[in-house]
């Protein structure tokens, strides 16, 4: 029997919401390999669990030219992106509104 998935409410100043979140995504989600989000983890660090949520995105909501084109090119991208302060400013914002999108306006 497959678990439903249930969207989690995160508040930013609520680390146990945020690690329940990251708990409910990664155990909570139907047998598909979502994609790689080397983008996102260079953009918001390999820490912070919000390129989790950016991949949920990415996986469910992003657009396929989107998803496609991260797939065929996010690696080498990414290399880019790390030692780019100028990029990682560009896309977090970008990356922010997609997440809230995804999970509401306290996400």
């Amino acid at each position: 029997m497959a678990q439903v998935y249930t969207k989690p409410a995160i508040v930013r100043r609520d680390p146990v919401a945020l690690t329940a979140a990251v708990k409910i995504l990664s155990i909570t989600k139907p047998m598909m390999a979502p994609p790689p989000c080397w983008v996102a983890r260079a953009v918001f660090g390999e820490s912070n669990p919000r390129w989790l949520l950016f991949r949920d995105w990415l996986a469910f909501q992003a657009p396929v030219w989107l998803r496609s084109g991260y797939v065929r090119h996010g690696e080498g991208f990414a290399r880019l992106v790390r030692h780019s302060a100028l990029l990682r400013g560009l896309l977090r914002p970008l990356m922010d509104r997609a997440i809230r999108a995804r999970f509401g306006a306290r996400a």
